[in-house]
């Protein structure tokens, strides 16, 4: 409890702090049509954040898998879309923090309307999703596969909501269709002890192990062919269903 009591203000601090002197620049280079600019202040800034988070909560990530050539892609403008199972609320810090590729993510509807916020997920070429509304869920997407062709990797998290078991669930295929439409390369990644993690620490000091591992790229089929489709949505749920056991 007395952690809670400076680590939540710190927190709060530091990541309203950083978003505010982000978002200044960071707009202004765009205006000036220094887009790489802007890119590297936004998600130099956003992996700073992110990893200050995981700092703050104790947890220390250990990632398996050939990393290091999806990053060499991402330098020369190539966009994936990654795949992970939902294991907790610090699933989208994690990926931010340790992929370290320019990428954003499906963001809830309502946070277009928290100051700053709304700023920062916008510059990141994240999207905000309204799921009750069909037409407004289409665009998403839409854009989503625009950010993707323009070297902007999305994350995407199949099974729509968080575990609250630790299994993880059945892969909706919707989810996969702005893979299918951009012909991005799928990227599997696969989360285990976050969610423990945090739930299973008794003081401050305490470090817990976060798993990662990052799948080989994946080419899906074209959106047309739904067999194809079909047949490469199991076998990513698969692989990253299988390795989760092998993990930890």
């Amino acid at each position: 409890m007395l952690y809670l009591l400076w680590a939540i203000p710190l927190f709060v601090v530091v990541v309203v702090l950083g978003i505010v002197i982000c978002i200044v620049p960071a707009a202004l280079l765009q205006v000036l049509g220094l887009r790489k600019a802007a890119d590297f202040l936004i998600f130099g800034v956003s992996h700073f954040l992110a990893n200050f988070v995981l700092w703050l909560v104790g947890i220390k990530v250990k990632i398996t898998g050939d990393i290091e050539s999806i990053r060499e892609r991402d330098k020369k403008g190539e966009g994936f879309c990654f795949v992970s199972n939902h294991t907790s609320m610090l699933d989208v810090v994690l990926m931010m923090a340790k992929m370290k590729v320019k990428m954003g993510f499906v963001a809830k509807s309502q946070l277009v309307f928290v100051p700053f916020v709304n700023l920062f997920i916008a510059m990141t070429h994240s999207l905000f999703m309204n799921r009750k509304s069909l037409r407004k869920s289409v665009e998403s997407i839409r854009k989503a596969e625009k950010n993707i062709k323009k070297g902007y990797s999305m994350v995407i998290y199949p099974e729509g909501t968080r575990s609250k078991t630790g299994e993880i669930g059945t892969f909706k295929h919707g989810s996969f269709r702005m893979a299918t439409e951009s012909g991005a390369y799928i990227i599997p990644v696969t989360v285990r002890g976050l969610r423990d993690s945090l739930e299973t620490r008794r003081h401050c000091f305490q470090r817990r192990i976060c798993h990662v591992h990052v799948g080989n790229p994946v080419k899906p089929p074209k959106a047309t062919e739904r067999e194809a489709v079909s047949q490469m949505i199991s076998q990513v749920e698969n692989e990253i269903k299988d390795t989760y056991k092998t993990l930890g």
